[in-house]
């Protein structure tokens, strides 16, 4: 991008490179007071605006696809996190043998595609936090689709009362749960 506005500035378009830059800048400002962020360094503000800049450019390039149509993505909270620190929310990432064993279900009268969300059977989006339980929000949100599809009416279960009495989780018992 640097060269295209250095070669824009050259040919006396160098108010648009500024502007898209100052837009950029705009937007960050907001993305911080947005989520109460706060930088103590400069340093640490640039290395911030860098990474958000980054995102801020797959975002538009996600978007600008037409074969991307049907949804839009945007910044979050995550938007200015290294790539490390995402992955402190993913939990527990066991490398054991997925089994191979699996039924073939009949296909013929599917419809072609299914959006869950039209049929209001998808609540919004909950946010884990930092508490790694990516399991529970994921089970929550199965039994609430499922309750819809059966019912009619769909439920919007607290996803952390699950929770509320084994606050230290070991792999032994997360285990145990997954087998009931």
């Amino acid at each position: 991008m640097n060269s295209l506005c250095t070669v824009a500035a050259f040919l006396g378009f160098n108010q648009t490179c500024q502007s898209d830059n100052g837009l950029l800048h705009d937007s960050f400002a907001q993305h911080i007071a947005s989520y109460q962020l706060s930088y103590g360094t400069k340093e640490e503000y640039q290395f911030r605006y860098e990474l958000f800049a980054k995102k801020d450019k797959e975002i538009n390039m996600i978007n600008s696809d037409p074969e991307n149509a049907s949804f839009e993505v945007g910044h979050n909270q995550f938007s200015t996190w290294t790539d490390d620190e995402f992955k402190t929310l993913l939990g527990d990432q066991k490398d054991d043998e997925l089994s191979t064993e699996y039924e073939v279900l009949p296909t013929d009268n599917l419809e072609a595609t299914v959006d869950w969300r039209t049929k209001g059977a998808v609540n919004a989006v909950k946010n884990q936090g930092h508490c790694g339980s990516c399991w529970a929000f994921a089970a929550t949100a199965s039994i609430e689709g499922h309750h819809f599809i059966k019912t009619g009416k769909l439920l919007n279960l607290p996803s952390k009362s699950s929770l509320i009495a084994t606050p230290h989780l070991t792999d032994a018992m997360v285990d145990q749960l997954v087998e009931l």
